[in-house]
């Protein structure tokens, strides 16, 4: 039994939000981050000293109940929340009230950094915030290029909501570089004062989040709206990297979400595969999950479930350690994110393939949850993006990241090899820039997974993680890239068939205990793991058919234009 097992029971995470409207699907998703966040018993504590209780939160099953609530979470509890306690906690006490409110969702939250001009280049953000004569501080929005980005900012539900605006400090026309302000946005009905915010489009395939564009036209706000000092720095871009700490936070959270993504994708799957029979060679109905086809990508899901969850502590217990290097947790969170993204969408698309049509609707989840895998990806941090800062990193010789505790084995061997040969690249030439970016830019995102191939599997083997799943884990890392492996004479190609295989007789007849283990079944709505869901879910569908008795003879002009 989880810590939220019992919200599986309320009407808030039965009903079927796709066949709400999108108002409707929006205050659903904002009332299930409440319960959420309230039954997770976040403190300020929590937020501020980032407790096992708060990364914990990120990795419970409820968490993917509608990736629109898990978005609403981790930026009112991480992005917001956490920036504002540690000035509370420090030069600001003011604020402990306000950060209180927001973990009670009094309030609702946003983070509006991300201009629609400016993506991955926010250190040249274009708003504005000037110091007037008063104190008071003028907030503009120069063009529409400069526009906040994706935060959802309209009003809902009667919360009012605020928000962390950074902004470009401007002192008696000097610029002092971007300083977080903390603004009222609206009060839950209408939009404050000069402050415009222009709903988006539903992104398709997710829960609506009530993405926006945010822009200010010269909104006056109170000297105590800037956080920090008006101090000229000689580091503004240190000084800023440290205004958004809780950036590089989310994008070791917010890929966590891949782990319970994981665990519910994975057991719909297994439970179709069961339920789900065809007509065997020996013309007897057999179960679709006797089938490689089935069991290969099935398997590895569950394998990658607990390989992840050893990665993430792992992560977790380094990115808390003080006395390791910043650059060093920033780039163990860049791993951690782009292995877990990478694998969980994998998993989710093929998975869904494997269920035939049934896995391209929304009420089955899977396709959803690609979707909601493919903003993870981008948010807090573009995954390529983080992966090019680690390469640079590492290639300029500003970080290293922790060795391997398995050196002989053959993920760090390859890893070892892709970085000796982007060595070799940039360090042959006269111009580093011009070869990093024609030569290694394009394979920084191929070099982090197998930094984090390799940082997951040692996890997994220094934590007991079962032999088994750690097997199928191994060889689904070296297929992503067989060539390097059979390039360098470590296996030839039927050898790794023949390691799978194994692997894989080593872990069916656990099925049902790995599933079991999960802990996910409370959770899972989806009608087509058994046949008493189905029928339920059958009895709710719109059905049309006729009123009569009895079947009329069809006139026969309509089979005559059928045969046209």
């Amino acid at each position: 039994m989880t810590r939220t097992s019992h919200l599986c029971q309320l009407d808030l995470f039965k009903i079927r939000s796709e066949v709400l409207s999108r108002d409707a699907r929006t205050i659903l998703s904002y009332e299930r981050a409440k319960a959420i966040g309230l039954a997770m018993g976040i403190t300020f504590h929590d937020t501020l000293d980032l407790t096992q209780k708060f990364w914990d939160m990120h990795i419970d099953p409820i968490a993917i109940h509608g990736g629109a609530a898990c978005t609403l979470l981790t930026i009112q509890y991480n992005l917001v929340a956490g920036t504002l306690a540690r000035y509370a906690a420090t030069t600001r006490p003011e604020l402990v009230p306000l950060v209180e409110d927001i973990l009670r969702w009094n309030v609702t939250a946003q983070f509006c950094l991300t201009e629609l001009g400016r993506g991955l280049d926010i250190f040249r953000m274009k708003t504005t915030a000037t110091l007037l004569p008063s104190g008071e501080f003028d907030l503009h929005t120069p063009s529409p290029s400069d526009a906040k980005f994706m935060p959802p900012t309209v009003p809902v539900n009667g919360l009012p909501c605020i928000a962390i605006v950074f902004a470009q400090l401007y002192v008696n026309g000097e610029c002092r570089g971007p300083r977080p302000f903390l603004v009222n946005l609206n009060d839950g009905y209408n939009m404050c004062n000069g402050v415009t915010s222009k709903l988006l489009p539903h992104r398709e395939g997710s829960d609506p989040v009530n993405h926006a564009l945010t822009s200010f036209h010269h909104v006056r706000l109170p000297p105590s709206a800037l956080l920090g000092d008006l101090n000229k720095s000689n580091t503004i871009h240190s000084d800023f990297m440290s205004s958004i700490w809780r950036v590089t936070v989310g994008s070791l959270v917010l890929s966590s979400f891949a782990i319970p993504d994981l665990q519910m994708s994975s057991y719909i799957a297994a439970r179709y595969f069961q339920r789900r029979h065809v007509t065997g060679a020996h013309g007897k109905p057999v179960p679709i999950i006797s089938y490689r086809t089935q069991q290969l990508p099935l398997l590895n899901a569950i394998a990658q479930v607990f390989v992840l969850k050893a990665l993430y502590k792992w992560a977790v217990e380094r990115f808390m350690d003080k006395i390791i290097d910043v650059l060093v947790r920033r780039s163990i969170a860049a791993c951690s994110k782009a292995v877990m993204t990478q694998h969980a969408q994998v998993a989710n698309f093929v998975l869904s393939e494997r269920m035939g049509a049934q896995g391209l609707f929304g009420y089955n989840r899977l396709s959803s949850y690609h979707s909601m895998l493919r903003g993870i990806s981008i948010a807090e941090g573009d995954t390529l993006g983080l992966s090019m800062r680690v390469v640079t990193d590492i290639l300029m010789q500003k970080c290293t990241l922790p060795p391997s505790t398995h050196p002989d084995g053959p993920l760090t061997l390859r890893e070892v090899s892709l970085l000796e040969e982007a060595t070799a690249s940039v360090s042959s030439s006269s111009d580093f820039t011009q070869a990093f970016m024609q030569y290694v830019q394009p394979r920084c995102q191929l070099m982090v997974e197998s930094m984090a191939h390799r940082m997951a599997y040692d996890a997994a083997v220094d934590q007991g993680v079962s032999q088994c799943l750690i097997d199928v884990y191994l060889v689904s890392a070296i297929k992503i890239d067989a060539a390097w492996y059979v390039e360098h004479g470590m296996f030839t190609r039927q050898k790794i068939a023949r390691m799978e295989d194994a692997a894989l007789l080593a872990a069916l007849p656990r099925l049902e205990e790995f599933l079991t283990a999960m802990e996910v079944e409370p959770y899972v709505l989806s009608p087509v793991i058994s046949d008493e869901r189905w029928e339920e879910f059958s009895k709710t569908l719109p059905c049309y058919s006729t009123p009569q008795t009895e079947v009329p003879v069809q006139q026969k002009f309509f089979w005559e234009r059928a045969r046209l």
